[in-house]
């Protein structure tokens, strides 16, 4: 009895055990069926030759092309969230901690922030103006000579 639990757990750990290269190649599967189902998906619904066209010869997937397109389509969307999720979980601890602006501060921020852009705007819209004139100095001069 006991060796059938650790046989159990052994199983258990093997499909819940992290592995170093999981979420790259969930990522690139991913993408293989998100862009397979859209190839499908087109060749499918065009009349022409730009995408892939499942033959109808193919046992069920060849009755329902669309149909397989769309599951193909709706996995890659599911995995592509799955490999992503990894990567935001933290982050959503870290914006729980953040400690937000009251609304004074958040107008007065914005208010400087488009004053900036504003002064550089204005700074690189004069350096151009100054720039093409000495650029038209340059020409004027080189036609001189």
């Amino acid at each position: 009895m006991a060796d059938k639990k650790e046989k159990n757990n052994g199983v258990i750990s093997i499909f819940t055990k992290e592995y170093k290269y999981e979420g790259i190649i969930l990522l690139t599967l991913s993408l293989i069926a998100l862009v397979l189902g859209t190839m499908v998906l087109i060749g499918e619904t065009s009349s022409g030759s730009s995408g892939l066209v499942i033959n109808e010869d193919v046992f069920l997937i060849g009755d329902y092309p669309e149909a397989f397109a769309w599951i193909l389509i709706i996995l890659g969307a599911v995995s592509l969230i799955l490999a992503a999720w990894p990567f935001y979980k933290p982050s959503i601890s870290e914006v729980k901690r953040v400690s937000w602006p009251n609304r004074g501060d958040l107008f007065k921020n914005t208010a400087i922030v488009f004053a900036f852009i504003l002064i550089l705007s204005l700074f690189f819209i004069f350096s151009d103006w100054i720039f093409g004139y000495v650029v038209d100095l340059f020409t004027w001069l080189a036609t001189k000579m």
